[in-house]
């Protein structure tokens, strides 16, 4: 017979037990050979687009500090507080810093131009989730698309067109403007389109040197750093 009265259970979340339990998930990590890691990233399309979304962060870090000496400072943001940054990464270039959003090619829209002679793709340039947007005139709409000026550089992998970890780069004011007609004109006036188009050999509108995009007109002045 079940007791109308069960004793309430009590739980204690720092545990000796507990602690080591949650530490074995990163464990668990290396505990899986390399070609299991690896095989389980292919066979899965959604685990595969989100890793090598992570992936594609961590290597273009180190591509910046390998090959940009003159960037001074980068800056990983928090991919849950979406609130107050829409970059991934943050850089302090001759003494101002620049935002950079990072995205990736849909993988499905590579294709091949025979009237161009280049490969072209969709790139996504939006949010995972909605959230709320004050446009310029006090309207609040709900989106996943980027403001104009929400962050500076647009910065997307070249890989899948070259086999190599370069980048290209498109300031954020030189991306497309949505057409959506769920926007009003105000509205498209300041969202950027969910994706924009990338090819190979690179059109004009993008540029593998970062640095040559790095000006006044984009950025603010760094905030100098405290020691002591």
């Amino acid at each position: 017979m079940v007791s109308k009265n069960p004793v309430k259970r009590k739980f204690d979340a720092s545990h000796p037990d507990v602690i080591a339990a949650r530490n074995r998930v990163s464990e668990m990590i290396d505990a899986i050979p390399p070609v299991d890691l690896v095989k389980a990233i292919k066979r899965a399309p959604s685990l595969r687009g989100m890793i090598l979304g992570y992936v594609a962060e961590e290597v273009f870090e180190k591509h910046l500090r390998e090959t940009q000496a003159q960037i001074t400072d980068i800056v990983k943001h928090d991919d849950h507080d979406r609130k107050a940054n829409k970059a991934d990464r943050t850089i302090t270039y001759k003494g101002r810093s620049y935002s950079i959003q990072l995205k990736s090619m849909q993988t499905n829209s590579i294709k091949y131009s025979e009237t161009d002679g280049r490969l072209e793709a969709v790139a996504q340039n939006d949010g995972s989730d909605k959230r709320d947007v004050i446009l310029e005139d006090g309207t609040k709409i709900q989106t996943t698309l980027y403001r104009r000026g929400d962050y500076d550089i647009l910065a997307v992998p070249l890989f899948p067109f070259t086999g190599k970890w370069e980048f290209a780069y498109k300031r954020n004011r030189d991306c497309r403007l949505s057409t959506h007609s769920a926007y009003s004109k105000v509205a498209q006036a300041q969202l950027l389109a969910s994706t924009e188009i990338i090819t190979f050999p690179l059109d004009n509108t993008w540029t593998t040197d970062l640095l040559s995009l790095l000006n006044e007109s984009l950025g603010k002045p760094a905030t100098p750093k405290l020691f002591g």
